[in-house]
């Protein structure tokens, strides 16, 4: 076996994983268990255990010594610090690169949008959230830094571990995904820098305060 064919197994294990995760098939906080999880993929171990070291380093897993490899467990502080500083890096890449807003950036938006849409009538969860994060990926982008884009990369991995804790709360629903992301290309589209800051902020706020009270009414 090649190195190609090697990382496309484990890239396909990475997708797999992840897909397992948000929909909820491998819960926030459970143990891996790598044979299982190799029978269940069908896969040899090899690519499972990279995988898995990969989605560590994403922080979507959590190492244990002598205990071995969990799903990274979130609480409502985790929630409330990662949607605050998604937002905090949002803005200032608003910012930083409004100018360079374009009928180019608003064309991509519109068509990951209309890929949300897609997938949402299909109920690919994974992709769904695949396609939220290069949403929000096209407006970290807007003034073309690059550390400004490394910096929201680890957020956007966590932001994945909150879309499995959103569908299985019912917090939000595909349909809203489209709903939200749709009026904010709409918002864009008016060239009004203020506005468009304070349309992403009340998405960010509405998104983290629903979930947040569900995770509340989860302790009792």
């Amino acid at each position: 076996m090649n190195n190609n064919q090697v990382m496309t197994l484990q890239e396909d294990a990475i997708e797999q994983i992840n897909r397992l995760i948000i929909e909820g098939h491998l819960k926030l906080g459970q143990r891996i268990n790598e044979v299982e999880l190799s029978q269940q993929l069908n896969m040899s171990r090899g690519p499972i255990r990279e995988s898995l070291r990969v989605l560590h380093q994403q922080g979507l897993l959590t190492y244990e010594p002598r205990k071995g490899m969990y799903v990274t467990k979130l609480s409502s502080h985790d929630i409330k610090e990662i949607y605050d500083i998604q937002l905090s890096l949002e803005k200032s890449a608003i910012d930083l690169g409004f100018h360079n807003v374009n009928e180019e950036v608003i064309g991509k938006l519109k068509g990951i949008v209309e890929e949300i849409d897609k997938h949402s009538k299909d109920n690919r969860k994974d992709l769904l959230v695949t396609f939220d994060a290069a949403f929000h990926k096209e407006i970290v982008s807007l003034p073309n830094y690059r550390r400004l884009i490394n910096s929201w990369k680890p957020y956007s991995s966590l932001i994945g571990l909150a879309f499995a804790k959103i569908f299985e709360f019912g917090t939000e629903t595909s349909e809203d995904l489209v709903k939200t992301h749709s009026y904010l290309v709409q918002i864009l589209e008016q060239g009004d820098k203020e506005l468009f800051k304070k349309a992403i902020a009340d998405h960010y706020e509405d998104g983290k305060v629903k979930l947040v009270a569900a995770f509340e009414t989860e302790r009792g």
